[in-house]
């Protein structure tokens, strides 16, 4: 194998792929960057237990096809100390070294055999569904709902995110049992009726890679993968086992009576700063009145408390409830609207969050369940 390729492109690319890679990978081989050269085209490849990633790359003076493996831990970092150049990378097939030729000179590593590469699982074709999305739909929807995922080994499923696919509407679901995000997307026009649930970790990574794209995104999927075909990358990842919770039973179909509404930022500000003073249970107390609401927390062992008082409009009776802080704090923090509206019951029913304005072709709601003051 032998091929001469931008020093910049090839960088870039590992950069992202490298992410892919788990610091104690399940299959040795897994550690490390598998290289094919077809014809003018590099293909690279990254495995782990639950993602596969691929991006191929154009290259010049390639002399054959061929397949190794390349340890990329210092391969990356030599890139990295290198000035945008074409570099020359020759792979013996039968030693498998590894020698780069650049402007300044060459270095040498060794490399491995391919033939350990596990296969790259593909979907099934007889159960096989698939939609495009909005790259930018895809990443405010995985931006929304991500924080509120669990980290439950009993229940793996509440891991991921969960997709709810209608023929013309996309609802994006995550939910620990605590806190509730749906997302949904009246825009996007699937034209199928299916679903399926993206693990946290390949979420992360899609949402990397679409953080400075703006294109379709294909995604395919069966009952136990999903490829998403983004620029440049392809990527192929497992679902998690189990079926996901019944949100829809969730939320009250007719919202919570009670509507408060406040500006967002300066409620996230406030939070902030008495959160600071809570005890162990983390409690924020709410005491809401019809044009204000007083935020507090305490800790008795400590003899500190805080609290402060900001406007807003309410329109049930004078209420106080609990929430955790941290908690209360990720739904203001990861949602973007200008005034937010938080609907009630009583104190010890669930609290829904919502933008005050909707945008176009977008319905959110975040759920929050409240603690006993």
């Amino acid at each position: 194998m032998k091929f001469k390729v931008s020093s910049g492109d090839l960088d870039r690319r590992l950069s992202v792929l490298g992410r892919v890679i788990e610091s104690k990978p399940a299959v040795p081989v897994w550690g490390h960057f598998l290289f094919e050269t077809k014809g003018d085209s590099l293909f690279i490849t990254a495995g782990s237990s639950d993602v596969i990633m691929q991006t191929e790359l154009s290259v010049m003076e390639s002399e054959s096809d061929s397949r190794a493996v390349v340890p990329g831990g210092k391969l990356m970092d030599y890139l990295k100390k290198l000035p945008e150049q074409p570099i020359e990378i020759a792979i013996n097939d039968d030693t498998h070294s590894i020698q780069i030729s650049t402007m300044m000179g060459t270095s040498t590593q060794a490399g491995e055999s391919a033939d350990e590469w596990p296969v790259v699982p593909t979907l099934d074709a007889n159960e096989t569904s698939n939609f495009t999305i909005s790259s930018q739909s895809l990443l405010i929807g995985i931006s929304r709902a991500a924080f509120a995922t669990a980290s439950d080994s009993l229940r793996p499923a509440m891991n991921g995110i969960f997709f709810d696919i209608e023929p013309t509407l996309l609802t994006i679901v995550a939910t620990d049992s605590h806190r509730l995000v749906r997302y949904s997307r009246t825009d996007v026009q699937p034209g199928i009726t299916a679903s399926f649930i993206l693990n946290k970790r390949p979420a992360a990574l899609v949402k990397g890679v679409l953080d400075k794209v703006d294109t379709s995104i294909n995604i395919s999927f069966d009952r136990k993968r999903i490829v998403f075909q983004m620029p440049l990358y392809t990527m192929t990842c497992t679902q998690p086992e189990g079926v996901f919770p019944a949100y829809k039973s969730v939320i009250p179909a007719n919202g919570n009576p009670y509507k408060m509404t406040i500006n967002r930022q300066d409620l996230a500000n406030a939070v902030s700063r008495v959160s600071l003073f809570s005890d162990n249970t983390k409690l924020l107390r709410l005491d809401i009145s019809s044009n204000s609401v007083r935020v507090s927390s305490q800790d008795l062992d400590l003899s500190c408390k805080a609290n402060e008082t900001l406007p807003c409009d309410f329109d049930g009776n004078d209420m106080t409830i609990g929430f955790k802080g941290a908690f209360f704090a990720d739904i203001l923090n990861n949602m973007e609207c200008q005034e937010l509206e938080i609907s009630l019951a009583d104190p010890v029913r669930s609290a829904l969050f919502a933008p005050a304005l909707k945008r176009d072709g977008e319905d959110e709601v975040m759920l929050l369940m409240p603690m006993k003051v």
